[in-house]
């Protein structure tokens, strides 16, 4: 007897085409698991073996995916070799995974899986690590971008690695967007403790080296956002929301702070969320537009202290370019 149908729903955020199957794979950051759809063709109408090779399929599907996200396109590429050696023993990197659907069609003959993936990134950040592949992200020109919110939508039993903060995904779009790659939050949720995080965002410098060395990314920027409702009687059928952002930015090679910006912006809109939203999207635009070059000035001052050391070894190391305080 044909495997009966269990269930079916096609939504699919990403869509990868084969020769042999289809994948498609949506990423929740806050807990760094992966939504993956497999597709693969029956033979010999045998379903157990292609809903087994879909399986498979799937957790090497998100496998790659978080090596992606994690290298960038440029050294994904260029690791090939590491990197199809970590696909073959995918399973080994999966904490858990879990059917959301399944379903195998006995007119077309191909078996469908959709699973919820869930790595051990620790596992993967170590072997990228020990092999050598991560070397040169290591300390490299990357940001990493952590801000405690307390926003009107934020839950507020949730404790900080479990939030998923408006401000910090949208510099985190910001910064991407104009090249510079940024450390996610879900790669290192496990390496550093929360009460460290607090430290650094309190002011506390060494607190914040400690984040760059763990995550390995130079530039630190932590900071602080909030948002509240305006009271405007003159117009009762909008809902203006206020929000303040403050941060640092952190060169943890250096220890020394590169950048300190206050800033707010105000929206109105028919509903909270959306005025909240838009809000949090214009002050964090603001503030990409002071960072940037900030960080990039910062970069390039890096890179002729390195030129200038080799010619002139004796050179004194310049001193912090603004002191460290609480905003």
């Amino acid at each position: 007897m044909m495997p009966g149908i269990l269930f079916f729903k096609t939504i699919l955020t990403l869509v990868i085409i084969g020769t042999q199957a289809y994948v498609s794979f949506a990423q929740v950051e806050s807990e760094l698991s992966y939504e993956v759809i497999v597709e693969v063709p029956v033979v010999k109408n045998d379903f157990a073996k292609a809903r087994e090779k879909a399986v498979k399929m799937a957790l090497e599907s998100a496998l790659k995916q978080d090596l992606r996200d994690f290298l960038g396109d440029e050294e994904f590429e260029s690791n090939q070799r590491e990197i199809r050696r970590m696909l073959r023993e995918s399973e080994k990197y999966v904490k858990s995974y879990r059917f959301i659907e399944a379903y195998d069609d006995p007119i077309e003959l191909v078996s469908q899986v959709k699973l919820e993936v869930v790595l051990f990134q620790d596992a993967v950040n170590n072997y990228l690590s020990q092999t050598g592949v991560a070397t040169e992200l290591e300390g490299g020109k990357q940001v990493v971008i952590l801000i405690n919110e307390n926003g009107l939508s934020s839950d507020r039993e949730l404790r900080f690695w479990d939030s998923t903060p408006i401000t910090e995904t949208s510099l985190t779009r910001n910064f991407v967007e104009e090249g510079i790659p940024v450390v996610r939050r879900g790669f290192i949720r496990y390496a550093i403790p929360e009460e460290t995080v607090m430290s650094a965002m309190k002011g506390n410098m060494s607190a914040a080296v400690n984040i760059g060395l763990k995550a390995g990314a130079d530039v630190v920027i932590v900071g602080n956002a909030s948002s509240t409702l305006v009271q405007d009687s003159q117009v009762q059928s909008q809902q203006p929301v206020r929000v303040a952002i403050s941060i640092k930015a952190v060169s943890s090679h250096q220890s020394t702070l590169i950048a300190a910006k206050s800033d707010f912006a105000t929206a109105s809109g028919n509903e909270i969320l959306a005025s909240e939203l838009e809000a949090f999207h214009r002050a964090g635009k603001k503030l990409t537009e002071f960072l940037i070059p900030a960080i990039q000035k910062h970069w390039e001052a890096g890179s002729e202290k390195k030129e200038v050391k080799r010619s002139t070894p004796a050179l004194k190391k310049d001193s912090s370019p603004l002191p460290w305080g609480d905003l």
